[in-house]
């Protein structure tokens, strides 16, 4: 643990181990304003900035930064420094982070169009590493998905009964809880439910595409602004008249869930 002070008046920036010596040292400090004290974890960097406003108190600078976000402060007023004391505007941060995000959801697009894994695999699927070399050169892990001997089979007979019978999810989570050794559950529930079919069922990765962006804020987004893959990039599970018969609201079991072409 190690904790800085900084002193507005004077600039004034030292480090030091322990809080009870920081205290003590900022008791010495001869100017007349506090110095301001930053505690810092060790796994921590000092890259953390102070989001203060000049001249005010860390405590009042947020309630004031709220305000500048919310309309009812200009934000070119908002006018911020670091622990070293150099200003920072706060359009410049806004910039940085919405740059940053954009970066990250390119390099995301670019991971699934390129047929890649992106966390945990469905059920049904492992993800498998392989290493790959980029057009710069570097290599690079990524994980593709690759079919699942045991749970691959049940996603099959999921979409047999749902397609072929018109089971209701409900009636075939019952079935597959009748017999937990041949149709084991996904890992994370424990117990297969109507909502845990579901999400099988509805899921295109299943036809061998890669497939990101369904859900905006928590919401389903439409077909057309899903992020998806070519045809096969992995082994599909089902075909594509099967999937469409599955999903919720076919006669025969659909809406519209399949993907652009």
């Amino acid at each position: 643990m190690t904790t800085r002070l900084y002193c507005r008046e004077c600039g004034w920036h030292p480090v030091f181990r322990g809080k009870r010596t920081a205290l003590r040292a900022a008791a010495r400090h001869h100017c007349a304003t506090t110095p301001l004290a930053d505690t810092t974890p060790r796994r921590w960097s000092w890259s953390r900035l102070w989001t203060y406003l000049f001249g005010t108190s860390p405590t009042a600078a947020e309630n004031v930064t709220e305000d500048a976000t919310s309309g009812d402060r200009a934000t070119d007023a908002a006018e911020f420094v670091d622990t070293y004391g150099s200003r920072i505007q706060w359009a410049v941060l806004a910039a940085h982070h919405a740059e940053t995000t954009r970066r990250a959801r390119a390099a995301m697009v670019e991971l699934v169009r390129a047929g890649y894994q992106i966390g945990s695999p469905p059920y049904g699927y492992r993800a498998l590493r392989i290493r790959v070399t980029d057009p710069t050169g570097h290599s690079k892990l990524r994980a593709v998905l690759v079919p699942d001997w045991q749970t691959a089979a049940v996603v099959k007979q999921i979409f047999a009964w749902r397609a072929d019978h018109g089971l209701g999810f409900a009636a075939i989570a019952a079935r597959l809880n009748s017999n937990p050794r041949q149709y084991p559950p996904p890992a994370r529930s424990g117990r297969w439910n109507a909502q845990a079919v579901r999400r099988v069922v509805t899921n295109p990765k299943y036809l061998g595409r890669q497939v990101w962006a369904r859900t905006v804020a928590g919401r389903p987004a439409p077909v057309e602004q899903w992020v998806t893959s070519a045809p096969r990039v992995h082994e599909p599970l089902v075909d594509e008249r099967t999937f469409r018969q599955a999903q919720p609201g076919h006669p025969i079991g659909g809406g519209n869930h399949g993907l652009p072409a």
